[in-house]
């Protein structure tokens, strides 16, 4: 039987705070609950408005329960034996709400009753039974995936409160439907990102030289401009940048501004062939000793080639050689210093120098023409005039403009996070490696700032990106080791560390282990509070280790995340806190 995979049943966005805009009427009883609805798209293509209503209202019904018993962690996902509700509130009073249907395999069962369902023979068909598969979607995972989705559009619309605030309600659900739509139908459920990708941009190995490379750039700029850079798949912060708390989408919005490296052709293999010479090279010019019988390489013998009469275009049955050579150059050599033009008529040889120009004649055609008139040729020396010696200087190629590009994004910072601003954002691309500056003087209007405003920082900018990718080349050439037999016969320790947003992972870390699935979402329980998980499976007995750490960065708190697997076997519960303490030291993230 054919496994069928999670997928999306429908997916709702609503706030229960709003009201209808418009005269209601008296018998309408269900208009206010419908104008709580902002975005509803389903698998079905037609729903009713009774079974959306229902869906929704379900929603509200179950947040409203937990509420009572927990009003600080309302509920986010309730499980069934066919289907997972996801609730997730990106900001106050709205909620953006999924129901999924979790993967399952039909299996054929025995049916000991009459069964109702027949094939087109009459005959009664034994009903399809399927077996559910809970573990094919983790909440957490389905939680961060709308989240991702979420900051997405508030990257490039703003947030749900600015839009209702200043554009009004039907402009905020045209902005959802045209976005969430497609993002809802391209959501892919368990083939989606691995789990290091949940935790944010990926920072380079070197990301501590690489900051202070940057924070040195940063130093000389004004204190309304926040610098960043991102060379694919990698980001490299600033210090101001990071204290700002970003979302992680404006990270995966300058990569996605980044070109791809061109690829070149490969060349061709040079085939050598039977008579002497190799497929792929340029042939050679003919020799004197060819008499005429080959062009570029090609034997021109034309009877070997069975066309009678050669190339006959006149009469039918025209069989007249034609003459050996029709128009040639003599070479030069010492005794003549001008090359001979020679006629296939006897008796008609004459150099070039014997054809003469009337130049008088020459300008006064020229003259009634409004032509420009020739330069005269100064006389020269016959036996230095032949051929000019003088070589001409290599044009240098001039270097590409200093300039930067404009783009504007939706931003809001670590303290207001739900009021976004229309930021103009500066950006220089140079070596696949991009350094943009985000502008943020309020007093400034965006649409007044250009590019010439930034034409200040431009070659500062542009040393800054050259000395980024040298850096990224030169690790990139030291890492290329031969790989021996203790790397490929063992498995090393991945690990995966996260903070503000953007994480610091092993080379080799890709996992989808559920038990660091399950270990995240413990760790972001409040009550009561867990910082550090520690699991081992059975076969193979892996350790699966998380920690969590509260941090305090200038006025705000910042969670840090440390997340790590354990394969060598014999390893004790010391063992690996010593190997995630070293981890957590080594990696310069934390203080």
């Amino acid at each position: 039987m054919t496994r069928i995979p999670a997928n999306l049943q429908y997916l709702t966005i609503y706030n229960p705070t709003l009201r209808p805009t418009r005269p209601v009427a008296p018998d309408d009883e269900d208009a206010e609950e419908q104008a709580h609805i902002l975005f509803y798209t389903s698998k079905e293509r037609a729903v009713s408005r009774d079974r959306m209503l229902r869906q929704v209202g379900l929603a509200k019904a179950l947040i409203s329960f937990s509420d009572m018993f927990n009003p600080d962690e309302p509920c986010n996902n309730i499980h069934s034996q066919t289907k997972r509700l996801i609730m997730v509130s990106p900001e106050p009073d709205f909620w953006i709400h999924a129901g999924i249907e979790t993967a399952r395999t039909p299996k054929p069962s025995v049916d000991k009753g009459k069964s109702k369902v027949k094939d087109k023979n009459g005959a009664a068909e034994p009903p399809v039974v399927y077996d559910y598969e809970d573990y094919s979607v983790h909440d957490i995972a389905l939680q961060v995936d709308i989240m991702r989705g979420y900051e997405k559009f508030k990257l490039r619309h703003g947030s749900f409160t600015s839009i209702l605030s200043t554009l009004g309600q039907e402009a905020l659900e045209v902005q959802l439907e045209r976005f969430f739509t497609v993002w809802a139908w391209s959501w892919n459920l368990e083939d989606g990102a691995e789990f290091g990708e949940h935790l944010g941009p990926p920072l380079h190995a070197k990301h501590s030289i690489l900051s202070q490379s940057i924070d040195d750039f940063a130093s000389k700029l004004p204190e309304e401009v926040v610098a960043i850079a991102v060379s694919p798949p990698y980001t490299i912060p600033s210090s101001k940048y990071t204290s700002l708390g970003f979302s992680s989408a404006l990270p995966n919005f300058l990569q996605f501004l980044v070109p791809p490296p061109e690829v070149l052709p490969s060349p061709q293999p040079l085939i050598p062939l039977d008579d002497g010479t190799v497929k792929g090279t340029k042939p050679l010019p003919p020799t004197p000793d060819d008499d005429g019988k080959s062009f570029l390489g090609m034997n021109m013998d034309m009877p070997k080639w069975g066309w009678p009469g050669y190339l006959t275009f006149g009469k039918a049955g025209a069989s007249k050689k034609p003459p050996d050579s029709i128009l040639a150059v003599t070479p030069m050599n010492e005794d003549k210093g001008r090359p001979q033009l020679v006629l296939d008529t006897p008796g008609l040889e004459r150099t070039v120098s014997d054809f003469e120009v009337d130049r008088s004649a020459l300008e006064d055609a020229m003259a009634e023409e409004r032509l420009p008139l020739p330069a005269e040729k100064p006389e020269e020396d016959e036996e230095t005039s032949s051929v000019s010696t003088e070589l001409v200087p290599e044009q240098t190629p001039t270097p590409a403009p200093v300039e930067f590009l404009a783009t504007t994004a939706h931003l809001s910072t670590i303290d207001d996070p739900h009021n976004t601003k229309r930021r103009k954002l500066f950006y220089m691309i140079r070596d696949q490696v991009l350094v943009a500056l985000l502008w943020l003087d309020d007093s400034v209007d965006a649409q007044e700032l250009t590019p010439a405003t930034a034409h200040s920082f431009a070659e500062d900018t542009l040393s800054l990106a050259l000395e980024i990718g040298t850096t990224l080349t030169q690790d990139s050439r030291s890492t290329e080791t031969l790989p021996s037999a203790t790397n490929t016969l063992q498995q090393k320790d991945r690990y995966a560390l996260s903070s503000s947003n953007l994480t610091l992972r092993s080379p080799e870390f890709q996992s989808r282990s559920g038990h660091l699935y399950n270990a995240r979402e413990l760790l972001q329980q409040n009550d009561p509070p867990i910082s550090e998980v520690y699991s081992r499976g059975q076969s193979p007995q892996h350790w699966h280790v998380a920690r969590r750490e509260e941090l305090q960065r200038g006025l705000s708190v910042a969670s840090e995340e440390v997340y790590m697997e354990v394969f060598r076997k014999e390893t004790s519960l010391t063992d690996v806190d010593n190997a995630l303490a070293s981890v957590i030291r080594k990696s310069g993230l934390f203080p």
